[in-house]
């Protein structure tokens, strides 16, 4: 993101995308429902079925699973994600992204302008920024540590931190203001952001104007998948998938099993390449995405928002129907 950051080694991180509202799936696709809630402000509240409720993004920090949602849910847990319990948190808005830059502090945002921090893994959250009000809609967050971080979202909003969020300012405009619906980091510095109307954008310094790729698609994206050596693959509406060999000069767009809407994607440990979205539909590329096959899984039958892959090889879903483990199959 800032192209001075120092940093140990690579960075990568698994997860997925949301938009505004599968959020229902497709709850209130952005644009969408900027009517503020006037619960937002509230604690959340202890719900039974919180971990079979919408659920929008996972992240993970150490040994711990982190995932969030709607009505202000953050779900925890700590064996790779059999089991969840909820904390409470200081709103009931609805939560679209998660990401931690080290061991403790992560932050979390989300609808009327949300974004809380932790300091202890999860435990506890606070709010941290009130320069945003209840008409912004953050639609992803992503730290590369703990003090460099960037918040994106509805009509352009663009916002990044060099202090760990004690103070925020505006990053590079988004052209056209257009909703971006995900950040999608790299091993480096760069980082992609994907976004409504064919929206593709990269920079190493979020202070810098984006560099726009010619993408031949003008619906939303709501993902990319940084695949390594210059490879690269969006997903989105009505199932377009679209990859480059060479950092995005050129795109082919792959013929689906199902045009259905695409809101995750992640390549697996074994390179495996998994995308997600409505009606519980998912599609495997064992070929480095160019070609996919459609697997429907009996045990999650609702939208897809997140995935991640767990450190015992099963893959972690988060969306319409809450969160659930599965198991790929063998072919």
């Amino acid at each position: 993101m800032i192209a001075s950051v120092p940093r140990a080694g690579p960075f990568s991180r698994q997860r997925g995308t949301k938009i505004a509202g599968i959020r229902g799936l497709m709850l209130c696709v952005v644009g969408l429902c900027l009517i503020p809630d006037l619960r937002a402000a509230e604690s959340s509240e202890l719900a039974p079925l919180a971990a079979k409720s919408l659920l929008l993004d996972v992240a993970r920090v150490g040994s711990r699973l982190v995932a969030v949602g709607d009505r202000g849910h953050v779900l925890l847990s700590d064996d790779e994600g059999r089991t969840w319990r909820q904390v409470i948190v200081p709103t009931r808005a609805m939560l679209t992204g998660v990401s931690f830059g080290n061991a403790l502090r992560g932050w979390a945002v989300g609808h009327d302008g949300a974004l809380l921090i932790t300091t202890d893994a999860g435990e506890t959250w606070k709010h941290q920024f009130a320069g945003a009000g209840v008409d912004v809609i953050f639609l992803d967050v992503f730290f590369r540590d703990a003090l460099h971080g960037l918040v994106v979202g509805a009509y352009g909003k663009c916002l990044l931190t060099t202090d760990g969020g004690e103070n925020w300012e505006d990053a590079a405009p988004i052209p056209d203001e257009l909703h971006v619906n995900q950040i999608a980091p790299t091993a480096t510095d760069k980082l992609y952001l994907a976004g409504e109307a064919g929206t593709l954008l990269s920079s190493s310094d979020a202070r810098q104007p984006w560099h726009k790729y010619d993408v031949p698609y003008e619906g939303s994206l709501f993902g990319v998948l940084p695949l390594g050596e210059g490879s690269l693959l969006t997903y989105g509406l009505r199932g377009h998938v679209l990859v480059s060999d060479d950092d995005g000069a050129t795109w082919t767009e792959r013929n689906m099993p199902a045009a259905v809407l695409i809101m995750a994607g992640i390549k697996l440990k074994s390179g495996v390449i998994i995308l997600a979205g409505a009606g519980g539909n998912f599609f495997v590329s064992r070929t480095g995405g160019k070609s996919f096959a459609h697997w429907k899984p009996t045990d999650y039958l609702g939208g897809v928002s997140a995935l991640l892959e767990t450190n015992d090889g099963a893959l972690l879903v988060v969306g319409e129907s809450g969160v659930a483990r599965l198991q790929l199959p063998l072919k």
